[in-house]
């Protein structure tokens, strides 16, 4: 379970989104005699380590009655600093080699970063998406990545994913998808 929440967080961190998910589930040993259920509590999560459920009542004679706490968070629209908008585009495929790049390619994008920048990952856009806006491209990196190149050919709603390699790229090749600009 542990690592599964690992997971959506390295995920959801990749993508810059902020988050929080809390389960907290804790069993106390099982209480000799019946004590009434306490009234329900409304729990309003922020980023907490752990989560602890209040006392049913400050009797000191009774024992601690099983308890199973679990709060999720769901983080407020407000909260995230990220607008959300999905666009339609044509997204092309290119490497580092002169033919996809020319005969003065350097292996140095417009932003000045290498091209090993990301393990690799990373979108040339138009001038209407700034560098390092963050875009989510179905089926390329896993998750996030960022605008760091510029291409002649690229205007409007068309985009350039790097690969490493021209078989890479090829693979790819042309696709019309959905793209999410995290802005």
């Amino acid at each position: 379970m542990a690592n599964r929440i690992n997971q959506l967080n390295t995920t959801l961190k990749r993508i810059g989104l902020a988050s929080l998910v809390l389960f907290v589930g804790a069993t106390a040993r099982p209480a000799t005699k019946a004590i009434p259920a306490a009234a329900p509590v409304k729990v309003i999560a922020t980023p907490v380590v752990a989560a602890k459920a209040a006392p049913a009542a400050p009797a000191a004679t009774e024992m601690l009655r099983d308890t199973a706490v679990t709060a999720s968070a769901v983080i407020a629209p407000s909260a995230i600093n990220h607008k959300l908008r999905t666009i339609r585009m044509e997204v092309t495929a290119y490497c580092p080699c002169t033919k996809c790049c020319g005969e003065n390619a350097h292996g140095v994008t417009a932003s000045g970063h290498d091209v090993s920048y990301n393990n690799s990952r990373f979108v040339a856009a138009d001038n209407s998406l700034a560098f390092g806006t963050k875009l989510v491209i179905p089926g390329y990196a896993g998750g996030a990545v960022e605008v760091i190149d510029r291409g002649g050919a690229i205007k409007g709603n068309k985009l350039d994913v790097f690969f490493a390699t021209h078989e890479e790229a090829l693979q790819w090749g042309r696709q019309f998808i959905e793209v999410t600009v995290l802005e």
